[in-house]
């Protein structure tokens, strides 16, 4: 058999790294996607078929956008109530923190939340591609929480979101 120079070693090594930095890529993608996007045609997108593997995809990836280091001591539990379904609905997800490690579920079954999180669809994927202010939001009524304000204080602290100015575009 002959040998074409390839490596298995160091192929696993490049999957792994590609692995490990693909949240980064996807986030910053998705942080120009939805900045490039007109809200309109955003809002064509979460009141169709495509609104749950569009969630599905964001919640699967969020926790790795948390912050071990932030989320170090912290066990709680966050509720995401996403407004805006074609169906009058709200799409629910739990985001289960505990001392740094995070996971993501669908649904709104489990230990009562310490904070809940209600926004529409539109305004999320504003918020979790770093194209929306979470204070100015807040403060205009479009992001609504309830429950445990120490936990909502710290929300922001928890995610390295894109289009920061440690990991996505320059300013302008």
């Amino acid at each position: 058999m002959r040998d074409f120079g390839f490596d298995p070693q160091r192929a696993f090594e490049q999957v792994k790294r590609l692995a490990a930095d693909a949240p980064a890529q996807l986030a910053g993608g998705l942080h120009r996607a939805v900045r490039e996007v007109p809200p309109e045609r955003l809002e064509q997108v979460m009141r169709s078929p495509a609104r749950r593997p569009v969630l599905d995809g964001i919640f699967w990836q969020m926790p790795k956008q948390v912050d071990p280091t932030a989320a170090r001591g912290l066990t709680t539990v966050i509720r995401w109530d996403i407004t805006g379904r074609a169906d009058g609905e709200t799409d629910s997800y739990r985001l289960e923190l505990q001392d740094g490690r995070a996971r993501s579920i669908r649904g709104s079954a489990g230990e009562p939340p310490r904070l809940t999180v209600t926004m529409d669809g539109v305004e999320f994927l504003r918020l979790v591609s770093g194209n929306l202010d979470p204070m100015q939001a807040y403060f205009k009524g479009r992001i609504q929480m309830s429950g445990d304000i120490m936990v909502a204080a710290k929300l922001a602290q928890l995610f390295r979101l894109p289009g920061a100015r440690d990991g996505g575009d320059p300013p302008r």
